[in-house]
């Protein structure tokens, strides 16, 4: 079947490619959670293109194959899910994909069509728990209108071939006429109608999340910065503008302050493998919160309270702290999607996670405080540390022997508070920043200090670890982010290329030191560009559907009409002439009535102007006419000819008295009310026809 023979479509190929487009409505809800994996992205997109214009030639041929194809589907996404490789939402989309592939190509009747109605359906509820992203929204949106439209067109066309038979319905059915554009435009509006409806109920009516329907947990926590750093890597790193956390400061930091110079820490890595780091093994034991050491004479500011936004796929399961001393993690939704509580674990260096881990957002506030060790205090502390720390003094055998020269040269005779921040301006001083990988070499870290003397953050903070433990400091690698850009829509966005990593330093009496020996105008991305500013202004958008959208529910549903019920009072005391303001407010609300009043007098008037004529409705060929007749009634009014407001066409042609009026007249009578054919070639003819009879006469 052809897409488009000549202008405009029949019914019958509006009715078909309208299914083919809720289809593809429904794969693009599903598609936007990216779980479907590539062959079904590749192969819904082919089968639909396929099947809009072959599928008529298959239609109930190799019935067997495919159901055999249908059935092995089915045991094999049975079996991944009993086996506990795939959860039963991903594998029922997947197995509902290719019901409506096998759907499309096998299209002749209404049951066909209504079962692939169906089908997207199901697509569509697939989508909603696998995604719950913006783009989720316009797909359903989408859906919506499409599905009106095929849903009307399938009634139309089978009543049709019902009432009349294959060869009283051709005719019909080939029609350009029907599915006109006025026609799809008015669908399209009952569909957006019957949404603005739905979301009146959605936001009317208590929502209750039901638990069994939504998608499993996983059983351990996996941080997407990952449990170990690997740095035989090749190629760049990249600055992905992608954004990862949606960050709240209380105190804010200072007025005009569009990025913040903050630590996110994520994980401890202590475990030097010979090619990075990997964290120490040790079990999870519910959160304790011991308070901070106790330093005189410390700089101390007030607790910060950082209300954090982690967005789901980037560090799942792990607990993202600003800098300086935990004292507190609470959870903004304290029970998960199932309806357990989410409970809060810590490992032996002090990392926090959370159980049980779930698909999407996670919102939790960190109070933590910023009391900050001025060298002077950090120094004196004597060097006895505790056995515990004997993974953080750990150095390989094979440790290169200029790497143990450099450090003696750094930190000989000093105290560690000293010899931390001399390896630290070195680094961070001599050696260049780089995201390009060196690739796999056999001793990284000496490659990186004294040959190729450039690299990304991961070398420096690895370096300054090797040095300290050489010198007999307790040092650890810690991985986070770095950095955060303010938005317009009220938060700091720290984005995926922000990943960074530093140095803990271990001080008897004062704990784990922040040094980090990166280049400070090195650190976090530099993603500056129009990309990088569409990226932050779409992840406002995502922030704002998730929170009236897929995080409403009956709490937020209570806080939204107390605002609704404060601000209709408050403006009732403003009209009553109590509060402050109150006289503007009314100016303004006198100014809007005005308004309204004013156009609804100008719609009434052009009413009454145009006589109740409904040129919107009008066919082509009566518009044409229309317009032919206000033109020949100028041409007849400057050659003389009297004419009134109320003198007929017909009238003007007797008083004409030229052959060409009444033969104008009678076309523009035929086209406006009998229902003829005008056309633009035949309206300029009758034109000039009437302009060389006037010219003559």
């Amino acid at each position: 079947m052809k897409l488009f023979a000549g202008k405009g479509v029949s019914l019958l190929q509006a009715q078909q490619l309208a299914g083919s487009l809720a289809a593809l409505s429904a794969f693009a809800a599903c598609a936007v959670s990216e779980e479907l994996g590539l062959a079904l992205l590749i192969l819904f997109p082919a089968a639909l293109i396929g099947a809009h214009y072959w599928g008529g030639r298959f239609y109930e041929k190799a019935q067997w194959a495919w159901t055999v194809l249908v059935v092995f589907a089915f045991l094999v996404f049975a079996a991944q899910v009993l086996a506990g490789q795939l959860d039963i939402v991903l594998a029922a989309a997947r197995f509902a994909l290719l019901l409506c592939i096998h759907r499309l190509w096998h299209r002749r009747n209404q049951r066909d069509e209504l079962l692939l109605l169906l089908l997207c359906l199901l697509l569509l509820c697939a989508g909603a728990a696998l995604s719950a992203q913006l783009l989720f929204g316009f797909a359903f949106l989408a859906f919506s209108v499409t599905a009106t439209w095929a849903m009307a067109f399938t009634h139309l066309r089978f009543e049709i071939e019902s009432g009349r038979g294959p060869a009283g319905s051709a005719a019909l059915l080939q029609s350009r006429r029907i599915a006109t554009p006025a026609l799809l435009a008015g669908l399209g509006g009952l569909s957006l109608l019957g949404l603005v409806g739905s979301a009146l109920i959605f936001f009317t009516f208590p929502r209750v999340t039901i638990g069994g329907l939504r998608r499993p947990s996983r059983g351990v926590p996996v941080a997407g910065l990952g449990d170990r750093i690997d740095l035989s890597g090749h190629g760049t790193i990249a600055d992905d503008p992608r954004v990862v956390l949606r960050v709240r400061l209380d105190p804010p930091p200072d007025a005009g302050r569009k990025s913040l110079t903050e630590h996110w820490r994520a994980r401890a890595l202590s475990v030097w493998t010979g090619l990075g780091w990997r964290a120490l093994e040790s079990g999870l034991a519910p959160a304790r919160f011991p308070p901070p050491p106790k330093l005189s004479k410390a700089r101390r500011q007030p607790p910060l309270v950082a209300d954090i936004e982690a967005v789901a796929g980037f560090s799942e399961g792990v607990i993202l702290t600003p800098e300086g001393w935990p004292l507190a993690v609470s959870f903004g939704r304290p029970l998960s999607a199932r309806g357990s509580a989410l409970r809060l674990y810590r490992d032996a260096a002090g990392d926090f996670f959370y159980q049980p881990v779930e698909v999407g957002d996670l919102r939790y506030t960190v109070v933590a405080e910023r009391t900050t060790p001025e060298l002077d205090l950090l120094r004196g502390r004597g060097e006895k540390y505790p056995p515990w720390l004997a993974a953080d003094l750990a150095v390989p055998a094979d440790l290169d022997p200029r790497l143990r020269d450099l450090s003696r040269r750094l930190t000989a005779e000093k105290d560690p508070a000293d010899a931390a921040t001399a390896v630290e301006r070195y680094l961070s001083s001599t050696l260049q920043y780089s995201r390009e990988l060196a690739g796999e070499q056999k001793d990284p870290i000496a490659h990186f200090l004294f040959e190729r003397r450039k690299g990304h953050c991961e070398l420096f903070s690895s370096a300054m670890v090797l040095l300290l433990r050489t010198a007999g400091i307790p040092a650890r690698n810690v991985t986070g982010y770095y950095g955060g850009e303010w938005t317009d829509a009220g938060y700091y966005a720290v984005r995926a290329g922000d990943a960074h990593s530093w140095v803990e330093v271990y001080f008897p009496r004062a704990g784990w030191v922040l040094f980090d020996p990166t280049p400070a105008a090195e650190r976090g991305s530099r993603q500056e560009g129009l990309w990088a500013r569409a990226v932050l202004a779409w992840d406002a958008l995502q922030q704002k559907w998730r929170a009236f959208i897929v995080d409403y529910d009956l709490l937020a549903q209570a806080q939204m009409v107390k605002q609704i019920g404060s601000m209709l009072s408050e403006a009732g005391r403003r009209l009553s002439g109590k509060g402050a303001g109150a006289a503007q407010l009314r100016l303004v609300l006198g100014g809007l009535v005005a308004l309204v009043v004013a156009a609804l007098l100008g719609f009434a008037l052009r009413r009454v102007r145009l006589g109740g004529r409904r040129g919107a409705m009008l066919g082509i060929d009566e518009r044409r006419a229309l317009q032919l007749w206000r033109r020949a009634r100028r041409r007849l009014s400057r050659a003389g000819i009297e004419l009134g407001p109320a003198t007929t066409p017909q009238e003007a042609a007797e008083r004409a008295r030229v052959a060409a009026a009444h033969e104008l007249v009678a076309a523009y009578s035929a086209a406006r009310w009998g229902g003829a054919r005008l056309s633009a070639e035949q309206a300029r003819a009758l034109l000039r026809g009437l302009d060389r009879a006037l010219a003559g006469a």
